[in-house]
């Protein structure tokens, strides 16, 4: 009504008024072609990248309403050369969401892209593009970063966001509590995603740079959830609808743990909580964080790999001195992962990890760097120093970046810490030796 306002008081002043009232088409036909308009269905959120290897891409989708899911790619920034990929169905059951695989890709090669939606363009140039990575085994330089702790809202992180598309990285991980729907019920999982995903630095961000995530405790039900959730079933399906992961758990042990490489460094993102021992059973018999099966993957995982560098990912801190939701409370089976790295002589691992709503930096046990890198958009909480603790930022919002080198004789690992509003604030080279333990760093005093 207000637009058919503003128009008549244009027409009128300039002496068309009268005109366009009866050359106008009858209302009936206006309100007619508005619902036919309605019916197009339209890009509502994404596009996201996920998982990007040397030769495929996965990218994340959410419809108006349901439709074929495809994409266009090519070489050229205006698709000249692009050629159609077609993608699964987008149905109302999975609130039209779904993920295009695009086979056939070359390493090491930018790729522009636009989706598709029942064979139509949704997506206006300029188009967005991504890097595949290099061939698995060469030497490289990747720089990605980390982030947890979004908030309960989607502007709490929208600064966080806005900064970060200012910043140079080739991956994304997110290592969970993304929203804090704290429950398993899909609607309302649904709804907070969505509300996370529609400011627009998460667009500018994600639509280009390969983004892959993890859960903790808000995103997968209530404050320091465990395996005996009731409803878990229904987390892990909403979770797996939202994004283009590589994989998730195992055919015969469902979860959302997975393994990826990127050049010389792998990842492998746990699953913290859809098999954890409630943590008040101190006296649990086979007291797990991981379950059986997925301890066992992970041990297969690090013996396979041929990667210099190793991260091993989760929501919960892996320090000693953490809280009772972290992996200080199932100090065995940390430690158990932790003599099977040294009695195998597997080299280069670092832990991440999020959830403490503040940034820091450990060495565990004298021996393996951890970084927790927070809070993206969460309210900030203050950490009194602990034994392993050699670095410390909290007050404000924050997400990290690791830069890794392999070209040269020794792996160099730059540690960048980023302050929303205030850009970087804190730079750490580490040698070599104090990412394999046999240097010891002086904690905090």
């Amino acid at each position: 009504m207000q637009r058919f306002l503003r128009l008549s008081c244009f027409l009128f002043a300039t002496g068309t008024f009268w005109g366009a009232v009866f050359s106008a088409p009858p209302l009936a036909a206006a309100d007619a072609d508005s619902a036919e308009v309605w019916k197009t269905p339209y890009l509502a959120l994404g596009p996201m990248v996920g998982h990007t290897s040397s030769s495929e891409s996965r990218i994340w989708a959410k419809s108006s309403r349901p439709a074929r899911l495809g994409a266009v790619v090519g070489t050229m920034p205006d698709l000249r050369d692009g050629r159609h990929v077609s993608g699964p169905d987008l149905v109302a059951d999975s609130a039209n969401m779904g993920t295009v695989q695009i086979d056939g890709l070359a390493a090491s090669t930018r790729y522009y892209y636009c989706l598709l939606l029942d064979g139509k363009r949704v997506m206006s140039p300029p188009y967005p593009s991504f890097d595949t990575a290099p061939p698995e085994g060469l030497p490289g330089h990747h720089r990605f970063a980390f982030i947890s702790c979004l908030g309960n809202n989607g502007f709490n992180a929208a600064p966080s966001w806005a900064d970060m598309s200012r910043t140079n990285f080739d991956l994304l991980l997110l290592l969970g509590d993304n929203h804090y729907a704290n429950t398993t019920e899909p609607d309302k999982l649904r709804a907070a995603y969505f509300d996370h995903r529609s400011a627009p630095g998460v667009r500018e961000v994600t639509s280009r740079i390969p983004t892959y995530a993890i859960w903790d405790d808000h995103d997968y039900g209530p404050n320091n959830s465990d395996g005996a959730l009731p409803g878990k079933e229904r987390s892990l399906q909403t979770f797996r609808e939202h994004w283009a992961n590589p994989s998730y758990g195992e055919p015969d042990n469902p979860g959302i743990y997975y393994s990826f490489r990127r050049g010389p460094i792998e990842f492998f993102m746990l699953d913290d909580r859809y098999y954890r021992t409630p943590n008040k059973d101190v006296n649990a018999p086979g007291r797990t964080m991981l379950g059986t099966g997925q301890l066992a993957w992970l041990k297969r995982q690090l013996l396979d790999s041929a990667a210099p560098v190793k991260i091993l990912a989760a929501g919960s801190e892996w320090q000693s001195h953490s809280t009772e939701d972290c992996w200080s409370n199932f100090r065995k089976e940390r430690d158990e992962i932790f003599s099977f790295i040294d009695e195998h002589l597997i080299r280069g691992v670092i832990l991440l990890s999020g959830d403490r709503h503040f940034t820091a930096a450990y060495q565990v046990n004298g021996r393996f760097i951890e970084v927790t890198s927070g809070p993206f958009g969460s309210s900030f909480i203050n950490s009194k120093t602990l034994p392993e603790m050699f670095y410390y930022h909290g007050g404000s919002r924050a997400w990290c970046v690791f830069d890794i080198d392999t070209t040269g004789f020794e792996p160099a690992v730059t540690l960048e810490v980023y302050e929303t509003g205030n850009g970087l604030t804190h730079r750490r080279e580490f040698k070599w030796d104090e990412i394999l333990g046999t240097t010891k760093l002086p904690p905090l005093k």
